[in-house]
């Protein structure tokens, strides 16, 4: 805190400086550093500690974590849910596969509770009809996810 004030008063005062060096008389160099004056007060009263009841941080903390983790495994729960529903659409596109007759799973994990990372796209194919797109199917996958995938046919 004490070096952003600092780092702001130099800038400040440098500017100052280059206004008054540029400024043509006497007379008006009285109001510059007067504004100059002005300027560095308010951003020393800028950084002064808050005047009111200070907020309850520790309250306020447990509440704000508890959003963000949820909203952090809300947010993964749509990613992969979208992942999944394109990976569908792929498969109706390029191959003509119903929707009610493929079913995807992607696998993630989230240690940290940050960050996400996708292990593994299960597909699964219903009707043996299915069985000579697993192999493209399983390419395309991989090339679009760069995940490993698999392809599984069930009657």
């Amino acid at each position: 805190m004490i070096r952003q004030l600092l780092s702001q008063l130099a800038v400040l005062s440098a500017v100052c400086t280059v206004t008054l060096i540029i400024c043509p008389g006497a007379e008006l160099k009285k109001y510059v550093r007067f504004a100059c004056v002005l300027c560095a007060l308010s951003v020393i009263i800028s950084f002064l500690p808050f005047s009111g009841k200070p907020p309850d941080t520790e309250a306020e903390a447990v509440s704000v974590t508890d959003m963000t983790e949820e909203a952090a495994k809300l947010i993964a729960e749509q990613t992969v849910s979208r992942l999944e529903q394109a990976v569908v659409d792929l498969a109706k596109e390029k191959h003509g596969i119903d929707k009610e007759d493929i079913n995807v799973k992607i696998t993630y994990s989230s240690e940290d509770g940050q960050t996400m990372r996708l292990k593994t796209v299960t597909a699964e194919l219903k009707g043996l009809k299915y069985a000579v797109y697993t192999v493209s199917l399983k390419n395309e996958v991989k090339e679009l996810l760069s995940l490993p995938c698999e392809v599984v046919i069930s009657e």
